[in-house]
């Protein structure tokens, strides 16, 4: 694939912005990995615990041991999904530029940030009625990137309701990605004054950013083309 002149792209402030990313959310992923380990593990010691009263001649009820197995499995599966959006996510970066469903890059920016707003006590709603979704020319990691930053800061701004509504829709040739029901949004300010990373990275995507503090959204704005 032909990637274009990236000779004046701002590198200086998206490099270091791209790094400190991915060393978060790899450090959430793995933590994630750590925890259903750490299930796993607790039930392999419940296993054992009714294997050796079993050696003892005690009764060992057969319903305890589909429980464990469930939860040994549901386990298996939970992994194997944090998994999946790891190698998702590894390889948004393969290419600077390459074809992308934006759609499909913010689920997994919502599935990446998923602890964090669990930790936050924020609720995450995703929808795009446009339909199909549009595909992109652009770089992937970068875009997830993005859409991090404005969920990140958008889950500061939920306020009591807390639920951060993200809407994605194609608006007069143009694709929006908009941050909603930010009930603390009209106290704030202007969203990201002055912050050289999202100012950079929309300058890589070709990103506007928007407010409605009336509305208690924001968002960005990028070209189809």
């Amino acid at each position: 694939m032909q990637e274009q002149d990236t000779g004046a792209w701002p590198w200086a402030a998206i490099g270091p912005e791209g790094l400190r990313f991915y060393g978060r959310m790899s450090a959430s992923i793995s933590h994630e990995i750590k925890n259903v380990l750490a299930i796993v593990n607790e039930n392999a010691g419940l296993l054992n615990d009714l294997v050796m009263m079993a050696d003892r001649g005690a009764a060992v009820e057969p319903q305890r041991l589909v429980g464990i197995a469930t939860t040994i499995g549901r386990q298996v599966r939970r992994a194997d999904e944090i998994v999946k959006n790891l190698n998702r996510f590894a390889h948004s970066s393969d290419h600077l530029l390459a074809a992308a469903n934006p759609r499909e890059v913010v689920e997994l920016v919502i599935a990446l940030a998923r602890r964090f707003a669990l930790n936050r006590g924020i609720k995450l709603e995703f929808t795009s009625p446009t339909n199909p979704a549009p595909e992109l020319h652009t770089s992937p990691f970068f875009l997830a990137d993005l859409a991090w930053l404005g969920l990140d800061f958008a889950m500061d701004l939920a306020g009591s309701g807390k639920t951060v509504l993200m809407v994605m829709e194609e608006r007069e040739g143009r694709l929006e990605l908009a941050y909603n029901s930010l009930e603390q949004l009209a106290e704030s300010g202007l969203v990201f004054a002055d912050d050289s990373r999202v100012a950079a990275l929309g300058s890589l995507l070709g990103a506007d950013l928007w407010q409605e503090s009336e509305h208690l959204r924001f968002g960005f704005r990028m070209p189809l083309s």
